[in-house]
């Protein structure tokens, strides 16, 4: 797993100047510590992603309460390090006590363990979940509680149904939830090749159906495309580009790709709902890895910038031109590789 991309919708402070020399609009963007032999790396920069989610740190900080697990309540771990990135007068943070959390939850797994290197996007991924039963302590995928920040924010109501455009055949929907939608790098750029003058959400549609398919439902001895529809609007979009290597060829083809823009009614077969319809979605982040360690690219709202999150280093990336959609290729560590994308919606 690899590529996670987060979009955000148009306004909030996006638009808002940047005034040269101001140190408060970048006072929140704390680095998080990582001493040799933690390997926190890849916690370190989930985490930094969603301190940078406005929406997500805004709602996390209104939840009155939760189901806490005491040395595992990975809920309480991150209200802490979301406290001290508000509070601390530190420019530089642990990340211990999550880190014991995860371990602590996912010991029987033997997954995120102490001292051991594990995936960011699925790191990411995981402590979502795991808000939702802090909050609501049932395994469902179709929570519809108000107070669940995972499913109100990020969550993507969908189906999926096969049509045979030959004998008019359509099998029964299936309903499901995600709230990461996997694209094959492999696969978009394939697509980059064929559809040269297509949008960026028309390129993962397609690639997220390549070679996806299913038999006719009247088994008329055709072979069709699954459609997946989108139900709802989230607010929070996550989409994960899937590597068939961790030294893949085709990563400056991907890097171009990526559109600052994105449509969900170009990445979805259908949508039905009216908002999602007409909301058109924003690049603010990455998480970038390469030689086994995780770093991160976030747009700090307040200040209009990106900047830059290598564990404890935090540095504003700078640009000539205002209000970027992108860093510049030029400005990315020629060591970084790029796999793991957040943005907000």
């Amino acid at each position: 797993m690899a590529w996670v991309k987060f979009f955000r919708k148009p306004g909030g402070n996006l638009g808002k100047s940047y005034q040269p020399g101001s140190m408060l609009s970048l006072a929140p963007t704390k680095g998080l510590l990582n001493e040799p032999g933690q390997n926190s790396c890849f916690l370190n920069s989930a985490v930094q992603v969603l301190w940078q989610l406005d929406i997500f740190r805004r709602s996390l900080r209104q939840l009155p309460g939760h189901f806490c697990l005491g040395e595992s309540c990975i809920f309480c771990a991150l209200k802490g390090i979301f406290s001290q990135f508000q509070h601390s007068r530190e420019r530089a943070l642990p990340s211990d006590n999550l880190r014991h959390a995860l371990a602590e939850t996912f010991k029987d797994e033997q997954r995120f363990q102490l001292g051991f290197m594990d995936d960011a996007a699925e790191c990411f991924e995981n402590i979502l979940e795991r808000i939702h039963l802090h909050i609501v302590p049932e395994e469902t995928d179709a929570c519809t509680s108000k107070s669940c920040i995972t499913h109100q924010k990020f969550a993507m109501s969908l189906y999926e149904q096969s049509v045979c455009r030959s004998c008019g055949a359509s099998s029964d929907p299936l309903p499901f939830t995600e709230l990461v939608h996997y694209v094959s790098t492999t696969a978009l750029c394939q697509q980059m090749l064929q559809r040269r003058d297509e949008s960026f959400g028309e390129l993962l549609q397609a690639a997220s159906t390549i070679g996806d398919l299913r038999n006719c439902p009247s088994n008329c001895g055709q072979r069709i495309k699954i459609r997946r529809v989108l139900m709802n609007s989230p607010e929070i979009v996550t989409i994960g580009f899937v590597w068939d290597s961790d030294q893949s060829d085709l990563t400056e083809d991907v890097i171009r790709s990526l559109g600052p823009h994105l449509s969900l009614s170009a990445l979805f077969y259908r949508v039905t709902d009216e908002h999602a319809k007409k909301g058109e979605l924003l690049l603010v982040g990455m998480i970038c890895y390469s030689s086994r360690h995780y770093c991160a690219f976030a747009f700090h709202t307040k200040s209009s910038k990106w900047v830059f999150f290598d564990d404890a280093t935090v540095k504003e990336v700078r640009s000539q031109t205002p209000n970027p959609p992108l860093p510049s290729l030029m400005q990315i560590p020629n060591s970084v590789i790029t796999k793991y994308c957040s943005i907000e919606v």
